[in-house]
Order: structure tokens, then sequence, then C-alpha cells
């Protein structure tokens, strides 16, 4: 890796880097999922499972999380994405991504399968930038210091 801008430098992080990384790009992004309208009934529902779950995996990762809260979570996440993808539910794009990223951070979690973990992690990482620079959240200049951290571990292998 040559460009700190170079796309996926992340996958190049253990587990529980991704884990955190995605975690806190995943907060960053929540004020636009926030700030949306949940106006319809279906979509009030919903308004706050990503910060629900994101406080649930915020105590898994201090080490007061459980397990089957997580798994509770996931769950009550996977109507609304398959709605989503089918176009069912209709949100603007910044706003699915925010959605979908606290998903694939859950995806991960409850996975068994390590490579399975890692690719929610990865999408998660990816799909949270995209949904902060659209909803122009944070600079590209404060994405990498949120990153820093990381950016540096990915390097030391």
């Amino acid at each position: 890796m040559t460009s700190r801008s170079e796309a996926l430098w992340w996958k190049m992080l253990k587990e529980k880097d991704l884990l955190e990384m995605s975690f806190i790009l995943a907060q960053n992004a929540l004020p636009a999922w926030k700030n949306f309208n949940h106006s319809a009934i279906t979509k009030e529902e919903l308004a706050s499972l990503p910060e629900n779950a994101l406080r649930e995996i915020e105590a898994m990762l201090k080490g007061f999380g459980n397990s089957p809260k997580l798994n509770e979570h996931f769950n009550s996440f996977v109507p609304p994405v398959v709605n989503i993808r089918d176009g069912y539910l209709k949100y603007p794009y910044e706003v699915k991504l925010v959605f979908l990223s606290v998903f694939h951070i859950l995806k991960g979690i409850i996975s068994n399968d390590v490579r399975i973990a890692r690719q929610a992690f990865v999408s998660s990482i990816s799909k949270a930038i995209d949904a902060i620079n659209i909803a122009g959240l944070l600079t590209s200049e404060e994405i990498a210091l949120l990153t820093q951290k990381y950016y540096a571990l990915s390097q030391n292998g």
C-alpha cells in the first residue's frame, strides 16, 4: 500500500480492529440516519434500530455486551434490510447506507465464520464512509483523523 487514500487499506486489519473501526465510522454516520424524517409509520418503527444496536455494540466492545441481545438486534434488522434491498422501503442513499452499515456490523459479530465476519466489517466500513461523505458529515481529513490509529495498524501487518 503506497497511499493512505488507496481503497480498502483496512482489509489488512485484524478482526477486532475492523470491528472497532466499523463501529466508530457507523457512529459518525448515524446523524444522517437520525436527521432523516422518519414520517411513514413503517419507517418510524425503524427509526431507533441503528442507534439502539450501536449502543449494544459499544457495550460489547467495552466488555458489557450481551450476545443474545446482539442476536435480537440482528434479527430486527433482517426484514427491513430485505425490504430495502427489494425496493419496498425507500430511503435516500446515504440514509440507507447508515442502516446497512450497522446491519453489517451485527452480521459480522454474530457470524461463526471469520471470513464472513471480515467481509461484513469491511462492507460496514465502506458503507459508513460513503454515507459520511455523501451526507457531508465529515471532511476527508476528519475521516483520516478518525481512522489514523487503524491505518497505522494496517501498515504493521
